[in-house]
């Protein structure tokens, strides 16, 4: 799903993106002039290993994402905002930034009930 960068105004507009067992939803708004924020949540169930004893279990996903989108290079002066994603070609890719929060998200330590259960 691509939205154009210029078609983002004040008003927020929503998305929604499901990829197997897993939903990506939030909205994009204008933040400023050269900035989108996007802010969305991903929930479902993810199949992971445990970072202790390999073994795949599923894993129950609710992560919040916040971040701003610059259409090309950043032009923002202002270092309090650390998360901001240059795009390219005007265009929004909703779901490469889907893939890229989930993999993200997927390089975080897992571990499953039994090796919790044993410590």
């Amino acid at each position: 799903m691509e939205i154009g960068f210029a078609k983002v105004g004040t008003p927020a507009i929503a998305f929604e993106i499901s990829k197997g067992n897993l939903k990506f939803s939030g909205t994009l708004r204008k933040f400023s002039r050269y900035l989108i924020e996007l802010e969305a949540k991903i929930t479902g169930d993810l199949d992971v290993p445990c970072d202790v004893c390999a073994e795949a279990f599923t894993h129950a996903v609710n992560e919040s994402v916040k971040f701003h989108l610059s259409d090309g290079l950043s032009k923002v002066e202002n270092e309090s905002l650390e998360d901001i994603v240059e795009i390219e070609d005007s265009m929004i890719d909703l779901k490469e930034l889907f893939e890229s929060e989930l993999e993200l998200y997927k390089s975080n330590y897992f571990t499953c009930s039994e090796c919790k259960n044993s410590d």
